[in-house]
């Protein structure tokens, strides 16, 4: 197996390191999938038993490296898994916030197998540096690689934009003290609803007049009377989900990018579906699954 790429490009990079420092937020570690077109990071819930997708990433390789080789297992499966530490990775870009001319990162092997990111700054006066960044990993054999496969789900009820994500984090900031349950809701008339319930209060945030990409109608419920009052005759239903306040609040820090689409994608009492995609150059989707308790 052989790896290795080269970004040049200022803005890739940038995104490269925002996408890492992103990564490091939900958790300790992270699968990276090396194809010849693309390039994923795969984050599994962190529990026992099967393994679920919390996060799926997928990099295009066109967009971020000017150079790129891959000699995957076989000529049949050119594809490389890889599991490392979040931290290390976020750590070792965090180089990249100075001016740096390339970053090389290529699979190599000493007394074990790492990840080696090669980073040129340029130079202040005559003399070039480079920053050189080992990070063990462990190759994933194939016959595990069916543990990492992309979600595909196609049964989601509604499906809506959403508004700032800045905005939205200044306000599950305030909920999260309150409760470690967050209600997520989006109704036919382009309205999603954040709410909290304890046994002292019940929160909400209402954010109106949002695009509507897709509803599916007959897994509804009926609002609660306050916001019924609110609602014409033909918007009393709406689709919601309970899920991880923490790992919703995760995203929304963690994602801060520009010029990006934003989506929210919900089952009826199963699970939400977080989408962000910078066209082009990224696309991203977070799985938070029905809360049991």
């Amino acid at each position: 197996m052989k790896f290795r790429a080269v970004i040049a490009d200022s803005a890739a990079m940038k995104d490269f390191m925002n996408i890492a420092t992103s990564l490091s937020k939900f958790s300790k570690e992270c699968v990276m999938r090396i194809t010849s077109r693309n390039v994923y990071f795969i984050v599994s819930e962190e529990e026992s038993g099967p393994r679920r997708p919390l996060v799926w990433c997928d990099l295009p390789v066109n967009f971020y490296f000017k150079e790129y080789n891959i000699v995957g297992v076989s000529e049949e499966f050119n594809e490389i898994y890889l599991e490392f530490s979040t931290a290390l990775l976020a750590r070792s870009v965090s180089v990249l916030k100075q001016n740096v001319k390339n970053l090389k990162i290529k699979l190599t092997k000493n007394e074990f197998p790492c990840l080696t990111l090669e980073m040129e700054l340029v130079p202040e006066e005559i003399q070039t540096r480079q920053c050189v960044h080992d990070i063990r990993v462990e190759v994933i054999s194939r016959k595990h690689w069916s543990n990492y496969e992309e979600p595909r789900f196609t049964d989601f009820h509604v499906t809506i934009s959403m508004p700032p994500l800045k905005h939205l984090k200044n306000i599950v900031e305030r909920m999260k003290s309150m409760s470690h349950k967050l209600i997520v809701s989006a109704n036919r008339s382009g309205r999603l609803i954040l709410k909290i319930e304890t046994n002292t209060v019940t929160l909400s945030s209402h954010f109106l007049d949002l695009s509507l990409e897709s509803f599916a109608v007959g897994h509804l419920h009926t609002l609660d009377d306050e916001d019924s009052t609110r609602e014409n005759d033909g918007e009393l239903h709406a689709v919601s989900s309970t899920i991880d306040i923490k790992k919703f609040l995760m995203f929304l820090s963690g994602m801060q990018f520009n010029n990006c689409k934003a989506l929210c994608s919900i089952v009826q009492n199963r699970m939400v579906k977080l989408y962000m995609e910078q066209p082009g150059a990224f696309k991203l989707q977070i799985f938070l699954t029905e809360l049991n308790d």
